[in-house]
């Protein structure tokens, strides 16, 4: 029985020490620069694109941000996309913890989730990559490129005001670089245990058109095949999944500048290969061909005043195709997801103390997954696609009542062909009480749509009258208040906040014997805190502390009081030796949890727990030039201390102490 008041620093118990002492030292150099004033704050305050669509200071948007740059992602040493967000507060980051579809890693936002993590919307330059199927997101089917990434904006909670339902508990959006930034040749090439990769990428001009092409391939052992130190030897508890993947990925982007107010992005990535999947459990990995594509075309003009209009138009493939063999049995596995999705948006300032934007969009789904899809009472395979429409209406309204207090207002009207119409506000207030130093109070509300999976599973209930309530969206309601101070080197936002959820969605049988589909309640409260410490010239810490606490009735057997680690940790520590050698060290800890329907554990314990666990990485770099080439070869080792842990369940197992090499050379 774990204690709920316990928190450890990498189980150390000095984690809140740690914050404290960050916290007093940056008072006491804020107390001795006499040079800091509101100017010096106000031009180094960063600028986030993400939270309300417009352009704000991240200490005047209407909700708690994480952002990512692109040093970071390089400095951390991460080989997936998905390990960045380990160092975001609050984030449960699991290794490929889902067990059919896709071997994939699930991201989550405290981690009240199911291994496909359907509660947080995920953008690539504005186009959400959540998939119609299962919810969630492919992280490794994902056409980007680590190094083509700009920054990652992460709102740490709600935000369905902007982006709609499925922006549940956070939202993240992935900015990649603008073609002119990337012109000239470039290559990267990783070599290591288990894991091999190339990316090459040219980027040209012509004209006003500037253009840029990435090509990489990547060859991902994954998993070790058997667990070190396994809780069980029976029941398949002891072995790994098959998770091997073959990938690869080529993306084009171009940017035309059509005159001096109009500009036109178009988009174009593809991500495909062969990959494994296998539960613990069988004997052989099925392989199945994996082949994701999307094309993308944005035109932008530029209006009097600041002012913008733009029209989005992007169309998304994804899918997999392989036959699952076992004996005389021969199991279709194919899907095939489409997306067409039509966005208009329109920026401006009705007055001089005021900015808005307003727009909205229309969205096409279609589904063909003949095993995933079939009648859950029949088991009769699906064999049309099931389509999903969705309208949306949308506006956010900044409003400056005075220099020092900003209100931001904001709402999503949304109509869907599974659950209807919705409206889910936002308001929250940002008061600059001294330089340097802002409280920002925000409650907003939001809505999960059932994925094509829970729509299939929940629909012949209700025609055959086991349940009387169709399936309808789960909800939140968040309540919170921030705060954003700077102390000379030091910045820091602290975070409160309770997150009220209800009509959560249940998928055992033991809801539908109770008549009730959306059986599921909980509370989440708790506080976190993100610190960047600019320790000296060359030298600086990022910390991230979460705390949190979950009440629940638990309905349906499930067990949300406990899906939520109490209290989840990360650091990132940097230094530059000189101007050619830089190193950096990474520290993760996440506390004991039991995740929703992870269904049970060895010896059928279905109130297990996987244990706190800890990791440590480390990445050293050497920067050169010869002639024009400038190059950097850096090693990176992952889970330095070898820890054989689990993540999600007590059958997913991380590798083990990994270490590879990366050159990368622009030519």
């Amino acid at each position: 029985m774990r204690n709920p008041l316990f928190i450890s620093y990498f189980s150390s118990g000095h984690g809140l020490l740690g914050c404290a002492l960050l916290l007093s030292v940056g008072m006491a150099s804020a107390g001795e620069n006499s040079a800091f004033s509101e100017g010096a704050y106000l031009d180094e305050m960063p600028v986030v694109l993400s939270v309300s669509r417009l352009s704000q200071r991240v200490d005047e948007a209407p909700a708690a941000v994480t952002i990512i740059d692109r040093q970071m992602i390089k400095e951390s040493g991460v080989w997936d996309l998905a390990e960045v967000f380990r160092l975001v507060p609050g984030m449960v980051v699991s290794y490929h913890s889902t067990r059919a579809y896709t071997m994939d890693n699930t991201v989550s936002y405290h981690g009240l989730s199911d291994p496909y993590a359907r509660s947080m919307q995920v953008l690539v330059d504005g186009r959400s990559v959540y998939s119609p199927l299962f919810g969630g997101v492919l992280w490794g089917d994902i056409p980007v490129a680590l190094d083509d990434i700009e920054r990652i904006e992460v709102i740490r909670g709600p935000n369905a005001a902007s982006y709609g339902a499925n922006s549940f508990m956070g939202v993240v959006n992935i900015i990649t670089r603008h073609s002119s930034e990337t012109q000239g040749k470039f290559v990267s090439l990783t070599t290591g245990r288990n894991r091999e990769e190339g990316v090459a990428r040219y980027g040209g001009r012509n004209g006003d058109l500037t253009y840029r092409i990435t090509a990489g391939v990547r060859n991902d052992k994954g998993e070790d095949p058997t667990i070190v130190n396994a809780l069980s030897t029976q029941g398949g508890w002891d072995k790994n999944k098959f998770d091997d993947r073959k990938v690869q990925l080529f993306t084009l982007r171009g940017d035309y500048r059509v005159n001096a107010t109009d500009e036109l992005e178009f988009q174009f990535g593809y991500n495909g290969g062969d990959r494994q999947e296998g539960d613990a459990g069988t004997t052989h990995p099925f392989w199945k061909r994996a082949d994701n594509h999307f094309e993308q075309l944005h035109w932008r003009r530029a209006l009097e005043e600041g002012g913008e209009l733009s029209v989005q138009y992007y169309h998304g493939y994804e899918s997999s195709y392989g036959t699952d063999t076992d004996g005389a049995t021969s199991t279709n596995m194919d899907v095939i997801a489409q997306r067409h999705d039509l966005e208009v948006q329109h920026t401006f300032s009705p007055s001089k103390s005021t900015r808005m934007v307003w727009g909205g969009s229309m969205r096409y789904d279609a589904v063909y997954a003949p095993y995933y899809l079939r009648n859950s009472v029949t088991k009769v395979p699906a064999i049309d696609t099931k389509p999903f429409h969705l309208g949306r209406l949308f506006g956010n309204l900044e409003w400056r009542a005075h220099p020092d207090l900003v209100f931001n207002l904001g709402a999503m009207l949304e109509e869907n062909s599974f659950t209807g119409t919705d409206i889910t506000p936002r308001v929250a207030a940002n008061w600059h009480f001294l330089p340097g130093h802002t409280l920002r109070v925000s409650n907003s509300k939001a809505t999960r749509t059932p994925t094509n999976y829970e729509k299939v599973l929940a629909d012949p209930y209700l025609t055959l009258g086991v349940v009387k309530q169709k399936l309808r969206p789960e909800r939140v309601d968040s309540t919170e208040i921030g705060y954003l101070g700077k102390f000379s080197n030091l910045n820091v936002d602290f975070r409160v906040f309770r997150d009220e959820f209800s009509d959560l969605i249940v998928e055992n049988g033991t809801s539908v014997g109770q008549g009730n589909l959306n059986p599921g309640n909980a509370a989440v409260k708790g506080f976190e805190t993100q610190l960047q410490w600019q320790v000296g010239p060359h030298t600086r810490l990022v910390y991230g502390f979460s705390h949190s606490l979950v009440s629940s009735l638990n309905q349906a057997t499930i067990t949300y009081t406990d899906a939520v680690p109490t209290s989840i940790q990360s650091m990132m520590l940097t230094h530059r030796f000189d101007h050619r050698w830089s190193t950096s060290l990474m520290g993760y800890q996440v506390g004991a949890a039991h995740f929703p329907e992870t269904d049970s554990g060895p010896q059928d314990n279905r109130m297990y727990f996987v244990d706190s666990h800890q990791r440590w990485d480390a990445r050293l770099a050497y920067a050169f030039q010869a002639g024009t080439t400038r190059g950097e070869l850096a090693l990176v080792v992952q889970n330095l201390a070898d820890a054989r842990y689990f993540e999600f369940r007590h059958d997913n197992q991380p590798p083990g102490r990994s270490a590879w090499l990366n050159l990368k050379l622009d030519l």
